[in-house]
């Protein structure tokens, strides 16, 4: 049941937008606008990638939102779970970070030159591809974002700032998405050479600052949820 709060703060958590920060460390959402940024219909193509992104990944949230309220786990309702909620989050993004830093890399081979247009170009042909493609990457939440929306459901703000807090977050959250549609959108020759080399540094580099990510938001959900457990 959502939660009544006349007289509750309109405060949006400051720990929410930097967990949203952590959680927007998606190299292949890059790589997807860069493949959209190509071919005709770039500006109606790119809208609707972004636009099916944030609608699923708005809605997963509210999802979220009415689901932590339902089964109490929030501050208010209970603490004890609430920080349980905390420190399983927590213990799975350390397990995931460490998943990440034993796995092997696959070894780079050069892939057989295609005889047709690839998968990804056969998604990105059209706007309702280039839709579902969005969904496709965002339909699953990542822990991190969960714990982003728990740090909402803890606020016990009034319903209309639960919303729209929850749409900054998801704004937040997707800026690599966001930035780089309107880069392509304003200066599109320079913003492409840009996106390229930014992708070539998340191929180098991607694992270890997912790795970081998750190890940081890892240990601050298990410290600040045993922080809270009573007694």
């Amino acid at each position: 049941m959502w939660r009544r709060a006349a007289s509750a703060s309109s405060e949006v958590p400051v720990d929410a937008f930097a967990l949203a920060l952590a959680a927007s460390i998606y190299p292949p959402a890059v790589a997807a606008v860069i493949a959209l940024g190509r071919g005709p219909q770039l500006r109606s193509r790119l809208l609707a990638f972004t636009g099916a992104a944030f609608l699923v990944t708005y809605a997963s949230g509210v999802l979220m939102l009415f689901a932590l309220e339902e089964l109490g786990a929030t501050t208010h309702a209970s603490l004890s779970a609430s920080a349980g909620v905390e420190v399983s989050l927590g213990v799975l993004l350390l397990a995931l970070g460490a998943f990440l830093a034993h796995r092997r890399p696959r070894r780079e081979t050069a892939p057989p030159a295609p005889a047709g247009p690839s998968k990804i170009d056969r998604y990105l042909a059209s706007r309702r591809l280039a839709a579902v493609l969005g969904v496709t990457l965002y339909i699953l939440p990542s822990p991190i974002y969960v714990a982003a929306v728990k740090s909402i459901a803890d606020a016990e703000l009034a319903r209309s700032s639960e919303l729209l807090a929850l749409a900054l977050v998801v704004a937040t959250m997707l800026w690599m998405v966001e930035l780089p549609v309107l880069m392509l959108m304003v200066m599109h020759d320079r913003a492409e050479r840009a996106l390229e080399r930014t992708n070539r540094w998340f191929a180098a580099n991607g694992r270890s600052v997912a790795i970081v990510a998750c190890a940081a938001a890892g240990a601050y959900l298990i410290i600040h949820g045993l922080a809270r457990l009573p007694g």
